[in-house]
């Protein structure tokens, strides 16, 4: 008796402790109402409306629809991630949602084709490349936009977006290419990063020189090596040339024996250590 009443005690304690530490994850999925809902959105609050989106992630609500529709278009992304997310556990909306967001991509409202991207990456289905892969090409919108569409085909995930991924890496602006980076890294079975090379180095937005070089190193992408070498000793920014060590190390090659010695002397800790690691990986 004295054994089960402490187990009693103890689950009783872990389970406070979890309300306590994380009541959002306590209570994902639980108790959600359309009223919370509206009283979240009213309060203007990102983090209180998207704990109330989770809490209605089993909700089944007719009242819910028409609030959590106005959230999809709502000024900050994660909002509008978190609400296609909700619809995304709803599969007769979410088709019907699916076909009406990719209508939009095709539309000349830049704001609802930013916004028709961030559904349809939140739905993550293939179907969807096609017309994500057109809107990320369209000059016509404005770089966010593009980015958005770019964004949406790494969350899918799926191959067949590396073409669209590789020409947004040749984008005018900054954002594309980040994004065509962040996204090139999440797709499945993916292999190689011939694209990133040419951004080793030579990109004017730091994020960018930095992005590419862990790409690089992440896939081993030998055609960057040159490349790679001269932003490990030349960059002017210590994180970038960190990366380009790291991914030297990652390569392998011999040859960059003499730039990873130099680069032990670099005046960043930082480098210097990621410098030592990568020849020790060469050796």
């Amino acid at each position: 008796m004295k054994s089960n009443s402490r187990k009693s005690g103890l689950l009783s304690f872990v389970v406070a402790a979890v309300l306590v530490i994380a009541p959002n994850v306590a209570l994902a999925g639980r108790g959600g109402s359309a009223s919370r809902i509206k009283n979240a959105v009213r309060s203007g609050s990102v983090d209180s409306i998207i704990a109330e989106i989770e809490r209605a992630e089993r909700l089944l609500c007719s009242g819910c629809v028409e609030p959590m529709l106005a959230l999809l278009d709502n000024t900050d992304y994660r909002v509008r991630q978190a609400a296609g997310w909700w619809f995304a556990r709803r599969p007769a909306r979410k088709r019907a949602l699916s076909d009406s967001a990719m209508a939009t991509l095709a539309g000349d409202d830049d704001t609802a084709v930013r916004n028709a991207a961030d559904v349809l990456g939140s739905f993550r289905h293939p179907r969807a490349l096609a017309a994500l892969a057109t809107a990320a090409r369209r000059m016509d919108l404005s770089p966010e936009t593009r980015a958005h569409a770019v964004r949406a085909l790494g969350r899918i995930r799926h191959i067949d977006a590396d073409p669209t991924l590789a020409a947004a890496m040749t984008d005018a602006s900054p954002e594309v290419k980040l994004e065509a980076l962040r996204a090139w890294g999440k797709i499945l079975r993916q292999q190689g990063a011939a694209p990133a090379a040419a951004l080793v180095g030579s990109a004017e937005d730091v994020r960018v020189r930095r992005k590419a070089a862990a790409v690089c190193g992440t896939y081993r992408e030998t055609s960057a090596r040159s490349a790679l070498e001269d932003q490990v000793l030349t960059d002017p920014d210590p994180a970038a040339r960190r990366n380009a060590a790291w991914a030297l190390g990652r390569i392998g090659d011999a040859a960059s024996e003499s730039a990873l010695e130099s680069a032990t002397h670099d005046p960043s800790s930082l480098v210097r250590t990621t410098a030592e690691i990568a020849l020790g990986n060469l050796r």
